[in-house]
């Protein structure tokens, strides 16, 4: 990965105002790796971008982790931390691109590639599809079924085939989704809080472009510098001129 300049990191939070949160995921990725196109990258499967994401994140922020989730049971804000290099399930640019894998069980064999940007971004663009259909996801990946070398349909498996399908497919794109076992100070509850690279990325690169144009309005307004100027200070040195300006 190649490092982003903070003007670019502007362009890209203002371009990603527009879209969605898998466009922004890609986006930055696509910037970060620059022989790599948002259109090349969505067909990774999910678990390889998001551990590309989590690599970015450690490149722009560092490698801690800071959040809140609220107790399901009783509402209260539990704050947890976390180190990124603890959240390394898979490996990016392990699985090769259109990579098909099998499923077998008894006389039932399962073709099917692993779930990428593009799939996701069909279920943005359709939601009620997939909320009346809970299979369609796996149905948009599946690439051939057969029983007893007859071909079958989804419909035609039970829930203990589908069970098995969606274990091996998770075990195969760990990074897809992570979770922190959380407890709660108050009621002594345990719960699985989910975390998403991809919103928790975009709330910081949200606050830092919010805070970066906050230092170039200050010191553009007592200076007369401009905004280039500005941005190819280095961060320590804009902070600096901030709190001499509000000294």
């Amino acid at each position: 990965m190649q490092a982003i300049a903070p003007a670019e990191m502007l362009q890209l939070w203002e371009a990603g105002g527009k879209q969605t949160l898998i466009e922004r995921s890609l986006l930055l990725l696509a910037k970060a790796l620059p022989q790599q196109t948002p259109a090349s990258l969505a067909l990774l499967n999910i678990g390889e971008r998001d551990s590309m994401l989590l690599l970015l994140r450690e490149y722009l922020f560092g490698t801690r982790l800071k959040n809140t989730s609220a107790c399901p049971k009783c509402a209260e804000v539990v704050e947890w931390e976390n180190d990124t290099r603890h959240l390394h399930l898979q490996p990016a640019d392990t699985i090769p691109i259109g990579s098909i894998h099998e499923f077998v069980k008894g006389e039932i064999s399962i073709k099917y590639r692993l779930p990428d940007s593009n799939d996701l971004m069909k279920v943005t663009r359709d939601p009620l599809l997939y909320l009346s259909n809970p299979h369609q996801l796996l149905q948009d990946c599946i690439v051939d079924m057969h029983q007893d070398n007859k071909c079958i349909t989804l419909t035609d498996l039970d829930n203990e085939i589908l069970e098995g399908l969606d274990n091996q497919i998770s075990e195969q794109a760990p990074q897809a989704d992570i979770s922190m076992m959380l407890s709660c100070p108050a009621c002594r509850n345990q719960w699985e809080a989910k975390f998403d690279i991809i919103s928790y990325l975009w709330v910081e690169i949200d606050v830092w472009a919010t805070h970066l144009l906050h230092e170039i309005y200050l010191l553009a307004s007592a200076f007369g510098w401009d905004e280039a100027d500005i941005l190819n200070m280095s961060g320590q040195r804009r902070a600096m001129y901030v709190k001499l300006i509000q000294s």
